[in-house]
């Protein structure tokens, strides 16, 4: 059987939240609550408002080719980049606090 090759991009993105867009003394609140609100906001994201986010980015500066894949059944990595490799972590979607610092 011939096998296919995938080459996976991790994609940029950035979607822009005015101080209006904000909630009243949402940076006085702790992480974990502005990671909440920040994640309900993501959830109610259009595809359509994050294609824009994608493409709000410059793609030759901001996007590499991260991994080479055989596209068959079990999806055999040839090359991969460190941002693959931490993409493909368990929990490694999982948004983590991050303290100001002094």
């Amino acid at each position: 059987m011939k096998h296919g090759l995938n080459i996976r991009f991790l994609a940029q993105g950035m979607i822009k939240l005015s101080p209006d867009d904000l909630q009243a003394g949402f940076f006085s609140w702790t992480r974990e609550e502005q990671i909440k609100w920040a994640k309900e906001r993501w959830d109610n994201f259009s595809r359509d408002d994050l294609l824009r986010a994608v493409a709000y980015l410059d793609i030759e500066e901001d996007s590499v080719p991260d991994c080479l894949e055989i596209d068959s059944e079990n999806y055999d990595i040839l090359a991969q980049t460190p941002a693959w490799c931490a993409f493909n972590r368990p929990e490694s979607s999982i948004l983590e606090p991050v303290e100001k610092e002094d």
